[in-house]
């Protein structure tokens, strides 16, 4: 099978069949998050759109994410080539966008989880040694 991109890669399409799949997977992750920050960048550039160094930026940007969803492409493709079957899975999509306001200022959470506001009843807020002692008189818990 032959690929010719439409955008200068610095890979040709028979050298990605030959990356080791793991570098493959990695390269299309890091991609994707790049994707992601040029889109956002992207959005605010909108703003600003009529200063002409702006437009051109906007300009290099779009043919940039362009080369850079033809490498996504190119990868996955050659993954296909190597028989990774999964390799147009939605394992190589791009993650969801986290949301970018949380009540605790400065914290972000991939899991969608926010820390409580006060501690639970019985465990110990602070570090180092726990108040807290069994029955028998020992202390229990984790001391960090």
């Amino acid at each position: 099978m032959e690929f010719i991109p439409r955008h200068p890669q610095p890979f040709t399409f028979q050298q990605a069949i030959s990356f080791d799949p793991e570098v493959s997977a990695d390269e299309i992750g890091r991609l994707q998050n790049s994707i992601s920050h040029l889109r956002r960048t992207q959005e605010e550039l909108q703003e600003y759109a009529e200063d002409p160094d702006v437009a051109q930026a906007i300009k290099e940007n779009n043919q940039t994410l362009a080369s850079q969803d033809e490498r996504i492409f190119m990868l996955r493709l050659a993954l296909t080539q190597r028989g990774a079957s999964n390799a147009t899975s939605a394992h190589y999509d791009l993650s969801p966008e986290p949301k970018p306001e949380s009540r605790h200022a400065g914290f972000t959470s991939d899991n969608g989880l926010e820390p409580l506001e006060t501690p639970l009843p019985g465990v110990n807020s602070g570090l180092g040694p726990s108040n807290s002692t069994r029955d028998n008189g020992q202390e229990s818990g984790v001391h960090l």
